[in-house]
């Protein structure tokens, strides 16, 4: 299958790919033209930044085959060094068409973020390690709500819209790709008892 040329091109299989995976028809479409090549290198048109949450897997997400989709997954779908580094080599080197910042249901990241936002829990680091660093990124949109809308319902598309729009300003890259044409950054839900990905 035709690689997508170019932002629109790229959401457009994404979603497709996700009705199949919401009736369960899986096909695994192919958009790579590396093809049967793929051991020595990828070509991938898109780039997702997703949970580390096990129920999430954007390549059965969006019914796509290995080499289609660079994802770079961390719990809350926060944008770290790490998943920023990652993003902006699949823009800069690889040269996706589309990035992605993709939450879901039921995120555990969103919930503990809701706790401390209201107060009711803390993560001290000789106890939980690292666990309160990435839960503190996704505290201060939260915060922004109204004590009555911190609620998982709202708390995980407000996350993922502001670590969308947090990598679309990062430069030199993503930012300046955006300008350019090359890509688009998006976000959107992935409602895991239902399969599908709402854009927000």
């Amino acid at each position: 299958m035709a690689p997508p040329k170019n932002p629109d091109e790229a959401l457009a299989v994404l979603l497709d790919g996700n009705r199949r995976h919401q009736e369960g028809r899986q096909e695994l479409h192919d958009h790579s033209p590396v093809g049967e090549d793929r051991a020595n290198r990828q070509m991938p048109f898109a780039a997702i930044v997703s949970c580390a949450d096990s129920r999430v897997s954007p390549t059965l997400i969006f019914d796509v085959e290995r080499g289609n989709i660079f994802s770079s997954k961390v719990a809350g779908n926060v944008i770290d060094t790490g998943t920023l580094g990652s993003t902006e080599f699949a823009v800069k080197v690889l040269g996706v068409k589309l990035v992605m910042v993709l939450g879901h249901s039921d995120c555990g990241a969103v919930k503990a973020a809701i706790e401390v936002a209201n107060g009711t829990e803390s993560y001290p680091a000789d106890e939980y390690g690292a666990i309160g660093e990435f839960v503190k990124r996704i505290v201060p949109p939260i915060e922004d709500l109204d004590r009555s809308e911190r609620t998982p319902a709202h708390a995980i598309p407000l996350n993922a819209r502001r670590q969308a729009d947090d990598l679309a300003s990062r430069e030199p890259i993503v930012k300046q790709a955006i300008e350019s044409g090359q890509i688009e950054v998006v976000a959107a839900v992935y409602d895991i008892g239902t399969g599908r990905v709402s854009l927000i």
